[in-house]
């Protein structure tokens, strides 16, 4: 569906209430004139996120629809509050709620969602897709130096202001930044003043593999902040496992649920931890090794086609 964009989304992100009516408003209209030419054909109302949780309830008790919610963020709630009545009786009258961590379910729980509503989920990827690519390096022309790689939104909670600090302090390392959203300006000009930080801009996800198969780590650097809302479990790390690519990254959102030491370090996010973390990434080659090669059994065995089951279980129960 078209709705005029002019990067709203980003700069709505403080103001809930005119970020919900922006998305809410036209998702509401286009679902609705959907489902009214199409709703033989639906059996389930398959929502992403509270907003469109907002309207999907509606739509599904006007065209009489299984109305099934699916998150990918964790939540803290305060104590009472108008959002937490509203959140708790648009998912109580719901059929299924997932979500992707133990955190996220226990804070549904505590404003009154029932446990039996609830369902764990994780991500996962194509494993034919995200695989590791022989002689990347050759193929993007990358010199011999030890390369760590963030893939993500541009955003400050995300640690792209750490990322540049690193990039200054470990002139022997290059950084490169993958992605965009309202701190691609700043970061394109760190770039052409620090040697060793390289942007890339957005990358197609088909062209991802080779890119995390050519770089030594994958840099998760986000911020512990206190907000309503935690990040879930970040896809691009699944993305870099399937290919080889170990990971240091902070405690953020759902990652504790899902980290093993087999595949990376998990440090707190001050700088000088995350600086020790690489350093030691960059210096051990025997760990690096170590690490490459537990990745894609890991990403396997954990982020196979096989969660997609929990989902479709959900939406045909």
């Amino acid at each position: 569906m078209w709705w005029p964009d002019f990067n709203l989304v980003f700069k709505l992100e403080p103001y809930a209430l005119l970020r919900t009516l922006y998305i809410g408003t036209g998702l509401f209209f286009d679902s609705f004139l959907f489902l009214l030419f199409n709703y033989k054909k639906i059996s389930v109302i398959y929502v992403h996120g509270f907003i469109a949780a907002l309207i999907g309830l509606p739509l599904s008790k006007t065209f009489k629809k299984k109305f099934v919610v699916q998150t990918h963020v964790g939540f803290k709630f305060g104590s009472g509050g108008i959002m937490n009545k509203i959140i708790k009786y648009v998912l109580v009258n719901s059929d299924s709620v997932l979500v992707l961590t133990k955190n996220a379910k226990d804070q549904l729980i505590s404003i009154g969602i029932p446990n039996e509503k609830i369902t764990i989920y994780h991500y996962w990827v194509d494993k034919h897709t995200f695989v590791k690519v022989k002689n990347a390096k050759n193929i993007l022309k990358w010199k011999n130096s030890f390369y760590v790689l963030f893939v993500g939104r541009l955003v400050d909670v995300k640690g792209m202001q750490t990322i540049v600090s690193l990039a200054k302090k470990l002139k022997n390392i290059t950084f490169v930044i993958a992605g965009s959203g309202p701190m691609a300006t700043e970061i394109e000009r760190q770039s052409l003043v620090i040697n060793n930080l390289k942007y890339l801009g957005k990358v197609e996800n088909q062209k991802l593999p080779v890119y995390y198969s050519a770089s030594d780590v994958l840099l998760i650097p986000s911020k512990i902040i206190d907000q309503t809302y935690e990040e879930g479990i970040p896809r691009v790390m699944i993305e870099a496992l399937h290919c080889g690519l170990p990971v240091v990254t902070t405690p953020s959102g759902g990652i504790p649920d899902v980290f093993s030491k087999d595949f990376g370090l998990m440090v707190d996010d001050r700088i000088n931890d995350l600086e020790n973390a690489i350093i030691k990434m960059q210096s051990n080659k025997t760990l690096n090794n170590i690490l490459s090669r537990n990745t894609r059994k890991y990403a396997l065995k954990y982020f196979s086609i096989k969660n997609a089951q929990i989902i479709e279980k959900n939406l045909l129960a």
